[in-house]
């Protein structure tokens, strides 16, 4: 699989997206088969399925691989919002504040079809003081207690953690539910906060005709810049996180607002890649310009290098360890030097989890820190490797 061509397959995919006619590639066998693997790491067949079920010069095996994928996810999205529904009605029914994040208010109230959309879980935000009456109730349902760490706290039912297909949004795979307490991005150690933001910035409303906190589009289509920024600098970015900002763009009462309440590192990755790859999403050049008077010229030679290739699991040389990436995020910045080498050489035992999930569950979650030396070396030999 050569570079050069992956970038073309995510330039024809992000061309059929913008246009309304999907013309023909004349892509040989073997490239429909890398068409296929970009597609699942990016979590786009089900939206391309919709965008090329026309085209006469797709052949059968192509137009029914896609419309397995388009099925698999609508089964598998069908469950999940009636898991949401009833998550959500028994909250309001003990009068619990609930949030929905990122998929979980996405699906329902931005994509004309939810179906086009894939979900990996259930994410919600909640107030803290509610986790210890939301972990009761969750029980009632089935929803068993997993992972804790600094992100969120994962709840799964038995009968449903064995993954089916790793192929498709198959219906069976896990459906995990998210707990956040706070709505936070940490990159290896510069963290960024956004919680009063998006309870300031919220309205009682409904989804899926049950009652929840509704985040207004600005705080929403912050937060999602943010979490795409982050999944980028991990080099776990996604397509589908930059059609979901171009399906919620045109909705923003005022972009400006919110984005100048926090540093433009966290945003300014993705608004840059949002303009490359969807000009058309009512980004400004005004925007942007602002943006980038906000960081440092290396910062923006860096956002200046990106593509789906190289911020996905896509790319042949994926970063190094997180302390190499977190120490260029910082930009020098003294109180997030210290952050990052904390972060890296004396984690929490809820940061700790993330590389750890099994361990953490134990009773004797603090062995996690003898197994650091380990997590380096590997992390290490990964980098020269790539």
């Amino acid at each position: 699989m050569q570079t050069t061509t992956l970038s073309q397959i995510c330039d024809t995919i992000v061309q059929w997206l913008n246009q309304s006619e999907s013309l023909n590639p004349s892509w040989s066998p073997a490239t429909w088969e890398t068409f296929q693997f970009v597609c699942r790491v990016h979590g786009i067949a089900q939206l391309l399925h919709e965008k090329l079920k026309g085209a006469d010069w797709i052949d059968v095996a192509l137009q029914g691989w896609l419309v397995e994928q388009y099925a698999f996810n609508a089964q598998r999205i069908a469950k999940m919002h009636n898991e949401l529904k009833e998550i959500l009605a028994l909250f309001g029914q003990n009068n619990i504040r609930v949030m929905p994040l990122k998929g979980s208010i996405l699906s329902t109230n931005f994509y004309k079809n939810p179906a086009w959309r894939p979900m990996a879980d259930i994410d919600l935000l909640i107030q803290p003081e509610d986790f210890a009456a939301s972990t009761d109730l969750l029980a009632r349902l089935g929803y068993e207690r997993d992972v804790a760490h600094w992100k969120h706290t994962e709840f799964n039912k038995p009968d449903n953690r064995q993954i089916i297909s790793k192929t498709t949004e198959h219906p069976e795979n896990p459906r995990k539910l998210e707990v956040h307490l706070q709505c936070r991005e940490t990159f290896g150690g510069p963290t960024i906060n956004l919680t009063e933001l998006m309870w300031a910035n919220s309205r009682q409303g409904e989804l899926l005709g049950e009652s929840v906190i509704i985040p207004n589009p600005d705080v929403l289509w912050l937060h999602l810049v943010v979490h795409s920024t982050y999944h980028i600098w991990q080099g776990r970015g996604r397509l589908i996180q930059l059609v979901d900002l171009a399906q919620i763009t045109p909705q923003l009462n005022n972009q400006f607002l919110l984005l100048d309440s926090i540093d433009a590192r966290f945003t300014y990755p993705s608004l840059a890649l949002l303009k490359k790859y969807f000009p058309a999403a009512a980004i400004e050049d005004s925007l942007l310009a602002t943006q980038r008077e906000r960081i440092s010229p290396a910062f923006k030679g860096w956002v200046a290098s990106l593509d789906l290739v190289n911020t996905s699991y896509l790319n042949p040389k994926p970063a190094g360890p997180y302390l190499f990436k977190a120490f260029k995020f910082t930009e020098g910045r003294l109180q997030e030097v210290i952050q990052a080498l904390r972060f890296a050489f004396w984690p929490k035992l809820e940061e700790i989890a993330l590389d750890h999930p099994k361990l953490a569950k134990s009773k004797v979650p603090w062995l996690g820190y003898f197994l650091l030396p380990l997590d380096w070396t590997k992390r290490l030999i990964a980098g020269r490797k790539s």
